[in-house]
């Protein structure tokens, strides 16, 4: 309320208050005229003292209102001034981070390049050498030229890995996808994952189902992504271990299931799997060589393919991917 109304209700407020002073000592029997008149002013007086108190307490209680509002004022200018210096700090550096991380990337994806031909041109020689295309080599050279050929095994599956990864984060990971029987696109998987589980003493079954629906996909990708899963279904289960691997319709399209009897991953750490460059702690002292980029590839394409891929494990008893892949509509 502004002070001028304040003023104006007080002063309405006494001249009431003295007119029926004035009125009740003016019908008490035995007041005369005089007394009346110094009772009222009596009244007057006590009710303007009483409204000057009035008045002035709510003076100064509105200076103090004043006062406090202007220093939270003052107080929340200053804290505006430092919120958004703040944040022009964190665009800079978000955009500095970016440009790095682009930059990054550029740098993986040129060096993984300028790395692949050469190390093609590796492997091409020890294949040359084991096929004896350069002559005969003794027991002892051929187990050299075979450790080195699988090194340069591993060396090229990293550098695809990180082209993939680089790839991905660019943007330029594109899919070719075309309609097509995914009961015959596992055919060559499944020849490749018995022979190589195989030669290290692992059992792999198949439970196949005949009414598996068409779908829409790259098969390059999906080739890279299901080799991953299966591939270390055998790499983590020990020799004597056992992988099953399952295909039936779903709802929507179709699922796979990849389970094997292998080391297991910790609890703790499942939620990290498929981060890149993560590898479990029982995952590193089993199986030194691994880069953890293969399930972050892994979920990219599966995703990119509309589908979902999850994984359960227990250490020490397996683990179970499953994935599902959209149906191509007919």
């Amino acid at each position: 309320m502004k002070k001028e109304n304040v003023y104006s209700v007080l002063g309405g407020l006494l001249a009431v208050s003295a007119l029926l002073a004035w009125l009740v000592l003016s019908s008490i029997p035995g007041w005369t005229e005089d007394a009346a008149v110094i009772g009222f002013a009596a009244v007057a007086f006590v009710l303007g003292v009483i409204a000057v108190l009035a008045v002035t307490a709510s003076n100064a209680r509105l200076k103090d209102l004043n006062q406090r509002l202007h220093e939270l004022l003052g107080e929340n200018y200053e804290v505006g001034k430092i919120l958004v210096r703040r944040d022009m700090e964190l665009t800079d550096a978000n955009t500095r981070l970016i440009a790095l991380d682009q930059s990054k990337s550029e740098f993986v994806s040129i060096a993984a390049h300028q790395l692949r031909t050469p190390l093609t041109g590796i492997r091409w020689t020890f294949n040359a050498l084991l096929d004896r295309e350069f002559g005969e080599i003794n027991p002892e050279q051929y187990k050299v030229v075979e450790s080195g050929l699988k090194s340069s095994v591993r060396m090229i599956d990293l550098v695809n890995d990180l082209l993939n990864v680089a790839r991905i984060e660019e943007g330029k990971f594109g899919l070719k996808v075309r309609k097509q029987s995914f009961l015959k696109f596992l055919v060559p998987l499944l020849d490749r994952a018995k022979r190589d589980a195989g030669e290290k003493g692992v059992t792999v079954t198949a439970k196949l189902s005949p009414a598996l629906p068409l779908v829409n996909l790259d098969e390059e990708k999906m080739g890279i992504a299901l080799d991953n899963i299966v591939d270390n279904a055998i790499k983590y289960t020990p020799p004597g271990g056992k992988i099953a691997i399952e295909a039936s319709p779903a709802p929507g399209g179709l699922q796979m299931i990849v389970s094997d009897t292998g080391i297991g991953i910790p609890k703790e750490q499942i939620h990290h799997i498929f981060y890149k460059f993560f590898r479990a702690d029982n995952a590193l002292r089993f199986q030194t060589s691994g880069n953890g980029l293969g399930l972050y590839v892994v979920k990219n394409i599966i995703e990119g393919h509309g589908g979902t891929v999850s994984l359960q494990s227990e250490e020490q008893k397996g683990t179970t991917v499953t994935i599902t892949i959209p149906g191509a509509e007919k």
